[in-house]
């Protein structure tokens, strides 16, 4: 009867395990300098940092999905073509859907920032950020 007794541990200390995702900022393509300015300073106010190894966190109790959010925007640099960006982070499956609605209107109300696409998916694995 140990055998059922350590599955059933093992099961349960799964479960309590939090959820561990990437939480950090890239940009692509080539930002201008204005651009990689305003990205750093968008995700240092988020707690991020760059994209590497080290960059994931323990998401909180009610989050339940690692999620990577693309965005497109000109950041702040009226002469030169928008650039990529994507932000790995915690979040809530259930949020998912309004994330994008939110991070516009931040993004315009705090940091004068107009985001022309963004798109949030979960992801989990290789579908997230791999260092």
């Amino acid at each position: 009867s140990s055998g059922i007794n350590a599955e059933y541990g093992a099961a349960l200390s799964a479960l309590s395990a939090a959820l561990e995702c990437y939480t950090c900022g890239t940009v692509h393509n080539k930002p201008t300098d204005i651009q990689l300015a305003s990205f750093k300073r968008i995700i240092s106010k988020l707690h991020m940092g760059k994209c590497h190894e080290a960059a994931f966190k323990e998401c909180s109790v009610k989050e339940d999905e690692c999620q990577r959010v693309d965005v497109k925007s000109g950041l702040q640099d009226l002469n030169a073509p928008p650039v990529g960006a994507t932000v790995y982070k915690c979040g809530q499956s259930r949020k998912r859907e309004r994330l994008c609605r939110t991070l516009k209107l931040s993004a315009q109300l705090m940091y004068h920032v107009h985001l022309d696409e963004c798109e949030v998916q979960a992801c989990s694995g290789d579908k997230c950020f791999v260092p």
